[in-house]
């Protein structure tokens, strides 16, 4: 067993890996960020949504702005769209991290690109005393080993590229709004796992020891 499966299932809140990927509950996550710079960003938001295997429970979402304490970059606002005025009303960190512990306890964890949000959010939550050891899935590795397996295109290598959340909604004919709003951006993504699970199980991938392998994060 390959040393990073092994911590993961040496992990507290860990899922059984024999269990079946059409039963395990996942969370699907996003953030937004004061900056892409890993060593001094923070967390301005998270939005997060429940799915009991495909099924998206929409009844289970979490949302929530945080105040960093620190001057956000004027070049990000444009993206993220939170401004100086809405952060200034946000959340203090520690109780939207314990809220977030709670909401993710014993699930799997899915996002777009996932390695980024995971950065910072365990950066964030050692500061304040919390621990995320939950497994991960990358959709982007996922999306990548999916491709491989299909028939070769002559645009493959374009396809192979482009792996941002926008360009693989439109490959499985899925409509983006409020894109970098991290709850519309974590349901987008939550659409697009969906998907994915369906072609997963057609391809023999039934469990979470088989999906971690292919794109555990």
């Amino acid at each position: 067993m390959p040393g990073w499966l092994k911590r993961k299932t040496e992990a507290k809140n860990l899922t059984p890996l024999n269990d079946s990927i059409q039963s395990v509950r996942y969370v699907v996550l996003d953030t937004e960020l004061t900056s892409l710079d890993h060593r001094t960003n923070r967390l301005l938001s998270v939005g997060a949504i429940a799915m009991r295997g495909p099924s998206i429970q929409l009844g289970e979402q979490l949302y929530r702005v945080v105040n960093p304490q620190v001057s956000i970059p004027s070049e990000t606002v444009v993206i993220h769209k939170l401004r100086a005025e809405d952060v200034s009303e946000g959340e203090e960190l520690e109780p939207v991290l314990k809220e977030f512990s709670q909401f993710v306890a014993d699930a799997v964890l899915v996002g777009h690109f996932l390695d980024i949000d995971l950065k910072v959010l365990q950066k964030e939550m050692r500061s304040t005393g919390h621990t995320l050891d939950n497994p991960a899935i990358d959709t982007a590795r996922v999306h990548t080993w999916l491709l491989r397996q299909g028939p070769f295109t002559e645009d493959l290598p374009v396809r192979l590229g482009n792996l941002d959340l926008a360009t693989l909604a439109k490959s499985y004919h899925l409509e983006t709004q409020d894109a970098h709003h991290a709850l519309s951006d974590a349901f987008l993504t939550a659409r697009v796992w969906q998907r994915m699970l369906h072609s997963l199980q057609a391809m023999r991938v039934d469990s979470l020891r088989k999906l971690l392998r292919i794109g555990g994060a």
